[in-house]
């Protein structure tokens, strides 16, 4: 399997987060429509996905204009990750306020996460002001008001009952960074990019039918992300939500984040739409395997999620991740 780094940039909101499972089941559906994107029939893939997925993607993390990327500060306790050693009690209570709103770290050189002590670390302004933009943040969160409209009618009917829905903005001149791994004899390089490309100009996510998720495809290099990591690793770091494999870890450092899956496209408008849930790890995970050396013979850790939909039994979901190798001292 070789990985990729993906440069997009957003041109219109994101009513949908930037998910590696949610790409990847986008991924899925041009695939379905233009068979040509793989080197195989699709449901050649699927069926094979569980033992070797064809493609894994990451979710989407800020690019900056020096080839810098901002990554997910780990889900780990903040003694991990800031050295507190010498610090009155006062400095560390005003520190852990301080490094809490430094959710983002820079990648980008080798061995940049060989220490997470050492990481330069940083909020969403300093995560702007290095991007170059003239907002004040990378990317916020706007609410939109909606409303049900009665289809037969045209109307809202008797009632009316608005909602908001959330919406991710990205502040002008941003980009993003998806990384992704396929397996060539599968997926070719083109059928990778043609599938991101048609899925920027369709719409990422929900109602992308009114604009939403739009992106352009500004680049793509291939990477070694194991470079960017520890010669020493203990930990893997994923770049996306992930189910872990039984038996395969000592130890994880996580935040839980819930699936409330949907089908797409043609099959969300069936009679049964919803997935059943799925509990994830989400992205910035700390994995810590125990048998590192078998754990980096592939490049990517977790499993395939099946039986997921009572309409479509072949439906199959991202639960792998591609990771970063790290180190992290736990004392």
């Amino acid at each position: 399997m070789k990985t990729y780094c993906i440069i997009i940039e957003p041109l219109s909101p994101f009513g949908t987060p930037l998910k590696g499972d949610t790409i990847f089941g986008q991924f899925c559906w041009q695939a379905a429509y233009e068979p040509d994107l793989l080197k195989v029939p699709l449901a050649e893939a699927i069926r094979m996905y569980p033992e070797n997925p064809f493609a894994v993607f990451s979710s989407g993390f800020p690019s900056l204009p020096d080839g810098r990327i901002a990554l997910k500060r780990p889900d780990a306790p903040l003694d991990l990750m800031f050295d507190f050693t010498g610090k009155s009690r006062e400095e560390i209570i005003g520190g852990r306020k301080m490094y809490k709103k430094m959710t983002w770290m820079l990648c980008g050189k080798p061995a940049d996460l060989a220490n997470f002590r050492r990481c330069h670390y940083l909020d969403s302004k300093g995560l702007a002001l290095l991007a170059g933009l003239e907002s004040e943040t990378f990317s916020s969160v706007e609410e939109s008001s909606h409303n049900s409209i009665n289809r037969l009618t045209g109307t809202t009917g008797d009632g009316f009952a608005p909602f908001t829905q959330e919406n991710t903005v990205y502040a002008a001149g941003s980009r993003l960074v998806l990384f992704a791994g396929i397996d060539e004899d599968m997926v070719s390089l083109d059928g990778l990019k043609t599938g991101l490309e048609r899925i920027g100009t369709s719409g990422f996510g929900r109602d992308a039918s009114t604009g939403l998720g739009k992106f352009t495809v500004k680049g793509c290099d291939e990477v070694d992300l194991a470079s960017y990591g520890s010669v020493q690793p203990n930990a893997l770091y994923s770049l996306a939500p992930s189910v872990p494999e039984k038996s395969v870890y000592t130890d994880a450092l996580f935040t839980p984040f819930t699936r409330f899956g949907r089908h797409g496209d043609r099959l969300a408008i069936s009679g049964r739409p919803f997935k059943n849930p799925v509990i994830m790890a989400d992205e910035g995970a700390l994995y810590f395997p125990s048998d590192m050396e078998k754990s980096l013979q592939r490049p990517w850790l977790g499993t395939a999620l099946t039986g997921l939909s009572k309409i479509q039994e072949t439906a199959v979901a991202q639960g792998y991740s591609l990771y970063i190798p790290v180190r992290l001292e736990v004392a």
